[in-house]
């Protein structure tokens, strides 16, 4: 008897480019939901009462001191069995979390290429694919989040599997459903951010860079009706499926396979140049690349804006530094350590911005909701942002 689709998450955002799921798919899905939240609370908790209870006081009898930061910290409890079994599952997770989401989509990719590509009788957005594009390095060398292909690897003609994989599940799961139905809480945290701190802000041209399939490009132009949107990234999957899943839902912005190193946009082209959690998945050369061609890019009185975790120094205590660094050594983020390491703010003035217009401060997770776009959720994110005058 053939398995009938049913929901696959409460709350989870439906619209017409998801892949179809199965009873079974759907069991598997839910399951995974909970080890995350397992893992990201009652679990991951235990990791401080183990470390203060049991690594420390071993560490002090050893060397006489506590650790003096996050690397010795990462050091000391790499043997001890709690942090062992709670990172050998953290790391399964999500290595788990994408052999299910891309068996799912696998079994129906042919269907999926083709939704993409189906005709629409009120087209609104256009899709502008490079293929001479190549992918810089910091992406090709490894596949971010252990999520197979990454996010630019094509295996068929006008694949979409990577969207697909990433929109039906991966960035839902893995935020354990803090990002809103739709994975775009970062998007309108930064919206928020702009009405509350610079109320008069108005763009009119809007890129975002590293949009993936589109999550945190689309709440821009629910801000900004009137604005002209446009989405870069380098990875042609994940842009097919982006720009489908954008038609599907009504709204009209442009996606560009574009390095956000180099655009081939004119100067003083864009209002608002801002991206959500994309630095960190770059290089240290790149991060300054990025910042000076939002600069050129920028129109005087425009506003470049980045949302990403605070830096390690804002944090006092060893161990706080440690959990925030995981990523770095388990997670295919090897640039994640150091990019929270970056002097950003020196970042900015290098890149032609003045140092008095630099901001970084902490604004409110925004976790919106079907009926409240603007529902303030758990935690905070970092903003750098810089105006050029």
């Amino acid at each position: 008897m053939e398995q009938q689709r049913v929901a696959t998450f409460s709350g989870f955002g439906k619209h017409g480019m998801l892949p179809t799921t199965v009873h079974d798919e759907d069991a598997r899905s839910n399951f995974m939901m909970d080890l995350y939240r397992h893992l990201g609370s009652k679990a991951g908790a235990g990791r401080r009462d183990v470390f203060e209870k049991r690594v420390k006081p071993d560490f002090v009898k050893e060397h006489g001191r506590e650790p003096r930061d996050r690397h010795e910290v990462r050091k000391a409890v790499q043997s001890d069995p709690y942090f062992q079994y709670w990172g050998h599952l953290r790391v399964l997770a999500n290595q788990t979390l994408f052999y299910e989401n891309g068996q799912t989509v696998e079994r129906q990719l042919d269907d999926l290429i083709d939704r993409a590509k189906k005709p629409r009788k009120n087209e609104k957005g256009r899709l502008e694919l490079d293929p001479n594009f190549k992918i810089p390095k910091y992406q090709a060398a490894l596949d971010i989040h252990w999520m197979p292909g990454s996010f630019y690897t094509e295996t068929t003609k006008d694949d979409v599997a990577a969207g697909a994989m990433y929109d039906s599940g991966g960035l839902y799961v893995m935020t354990s459903g803090n990002l809103g139905p739709y994975g775009d809480g970062g998007a309108y945290s930064v919206v928020n951010y702009l009405r509350e701190t610079f109320p008069g802000f108005t763009p009119t041209r809007i890129l975002d860079q590293g949009c993936t399939v589109g999550h945190n490009t689309l709440p821009f132009k629910d801000a900004w009706p009137d604005a002209e949107v446009i989405g870069i990234d380098i990875g042609a999957p994940v842009l097919r499926y982006a720009h489908a899943r954008t038609e599907e839902m009504g709204y009209d912005i442009t996606y560009a396979q574009q390095n956000a190193e180099h655009t081939s946009y004119e100067d003083e082209s864009f209002d608002f140049i801002t991206s959500t959690m994309f630095l960190h998945e770059t290089s240290r050369s790149a991060v300054h690349n990025i910042v000076a061609e939002a600069h050129r890019l920028l129109k005087p009185g425009g506003l470049m804006l980045h949302v990403e975790q605070p830096p390690f120094r804002w944090f006092a205590d060893p161990f706080d530094q440690y959990v925030r660094d995981w990523d770095t050594h388990n997670n295919n983020e090897p640039f994640w350590g150091p990019m929270h390491d970056m002097d950003l703010e020196e970042v900015a003035v290098a890149g032609g911005f003045a140092r008095k217009d630099v901001v970084q401060e902490m604004t409110p997770l925004i976790k919106p909701t079907e009926a409240n776009k603007y529902v303030k959720g758990p935690g905070e994110w970092y903003v750098f942002a810089a105006w050029k005058r």
